[in-house]
């Protein structure tokens, strides 16, 4: 049955849908993040200014590779040995503004969840944000994604619960911790 949930979420991603699903860290509210009408549906359920950014997860450090500017064997190995952490990273020039907003960096995590490990193996990238409206309360249970967003969520996907806690942000460049 998870391999069909997998699926089903993978067409609705790659169809311009939006759907909320577990990471390892809270749920999240993902989408093709190539795809400006999805990215902006969901700023406008979360009430989120576009300027701010979102976080891409991917599977894998090759995935991430894709989307930010070359990194070295010494970033690559650090990158690698953290869990929960979103890191912000030099974009690629060709990374869309609706995914970096006013920023030069991505914000970018190699997700460790199964099912957020399955759709990014699925479908390379997708944004990760928490599931919720900007400045309230992060969203904990598929009745609680239901009553708030209703049906502007395409597909919901529960896997195993993360940590409760957001991922820890550090800038790869300086170091600097932005997020704990």
């Amino acid at each position: 049955m998870f391999a069909n949930q997998i699926a089903q979420a993978t067409a609705i991603l790659r169809s311009g849908g939006i759907i909320a699903y577990s990471t390892e860290t809270v749920l999240g509210l993902g989408c093709d993040p190539n795809n400006e009408n999805a990215v902006n549906r969901i700023l406008w359920l979360k009430n989120r200014a576009v300027e701010k950014g979102l976080i891409l997860i991917v599977a894998d450090i090759q995935a991430m590779q894709q989307h930010t500017q070359a990194l070295s064997e010494a970033q690559i190995k650090r990158i690698v040995s953290t869990e929960n952490t979103t890191w912000l990273v030099p974009a690629r020039t060709d990374t869309p503004k609706w995914i970096v907003g006013k920023f030069e960096n991505l914000a970018i995590r190699i997700t460790t969840h199964p099912t957020a490990l399955k759709l990014c193996a699925s479908n390379q990238s997708i944004t990760s944000t928490s599931a919720n409206i900007s400045g309230y309360k992060t969203l904990n249970s598929r009745q609680e994604i239901r009553d708030w967003f209703g049906p502007h969520v395409d597909y919901v996907i529960i896997g195993k619960p993360g940590t409760g806690i957001p991922s820890e942000i550090q800038d790869l460049l300086s170091g600097e911790k932005l997020r704990k």
